[in-house]
């Protein structure tokens, strides 16, 4: 038995029903978006509350670790241990062993807990999902012909969240990927106003990239919902790739050599996703 949280986000959603067109036994965890997938088997947790993650891990042989809140990784990763899980693939953070930002040391420590439970392990380290620009960034695109971020000219990889589900497919179902950790890049490194041709192409209208000094985009994000220290977040990390001070423009094989095939490039999402940017 599988237990995937994280299953209604991005990942976690297209990861569960290839699990179940290939038939595997799973059952998803879910907090508070509701879940209704034939031949998914479902329980709910809730991780301030420890005493609903036993029931969800009865019966498990692996874990599929997937939350938007580090912190609400640790007391699932010692659960698991408690219920006698076998393995654990967890989703960490581009370069999370080498990284020196807080989120990456907040990854590491994850995974160094992991390492230290007894259990197998595999790490799945993406870098920016390219479906940021449909979640963060599409209302802007559909409205305004638009989006809006700090990162200057910084090229990065971007990596579709469909190759990332279908890494952790055969991570999950294939033996072999046992005490490794892949840090997972998309086919190349794309600055913000190449995305902004990109989108252009796929929509059949000019999409702009309107560059914004860090305090505005701060504000700016605030002003949409964000909490005020993600926001604080991601302008530090934005600050970072302008000055060159991470890892988000390495280019790594590992999808290449996993799927047998290349990552997938950011013109081809752009056509793929264009119905939900209000494309034609």
């Amino acid at each position: 038995m599988i237990l995937v949280t994280g299953a209604t986000g991005t990942i976690g959603s297209a990861l569960l029903r290839e699990l179940v067109r290939q038939g595997e036994s799973v059952r998803a965890a879910v907090h508070i978006r509701p879940l209704d997938v034939d031949g998914v088997e479902t329980c709910s947790i809730d991780y301030d509350r420890p005493g609903t993650l036993p029931p969800a891990l009865e019966g498990v042989d692996t874990l599929f670790l997937l939350s938007q809140e580090v912190a609400h990784e640790e007391p699932m990763v010692e659960a698991a241990k408690e219920a006698g899980v076998k393995r654990v693939v967890y989703i960490s953070s581009f370069k999370a062993d080498t990284d020196t930002f807080i989120v990456g040391q907040l990854h590491r420590e994850i995974e160094q807990r992991i390492q230290d439970s007894g259990m197998a392990w595999t790490f799945l380290r993406p870098n920016y999902l390219m479906q940021n620009f449909v979640t963060l960034m599409g209302d802007d695109i559909r409205n305004e012909d638009a989006f809006y971020d700090s990162i200057g000219d910084a090229r990065v990889s971007r990596i579709d969240a469909r190759d990332v589900s279908q890494v952790a497919v055969r991570v999950l179902t294939r033996p072999g990927h046992d005490y490794r950790a892949y840090d997972l890049s998309g086919p190349e490194v794309i600055s913000h106003h190449q995305a902004a041709d990109a989108l252009s192409d796929a929509l059949g209208r000019r999409i702009r990239y309107l560059e914004l000094d860090d305090d505005s985009f701060r504000r700016r994000l605030m002003s949409q919902g964000v909490p005020e220290d993600f926001a604080g977040f991601i302008e530090d990390v934005n600050r970072r790739n302008r000055n060159g001070e991470t890892h988000d423009d390495t280019l790594t094989d590992h999808v290449r050599n996993i799927l047998g095939r290349e990552p997938t490039p950011f013109p081809r999402f752009c056509r793929d996703y264009a119905p939900l940017l209000g494309g034609h």
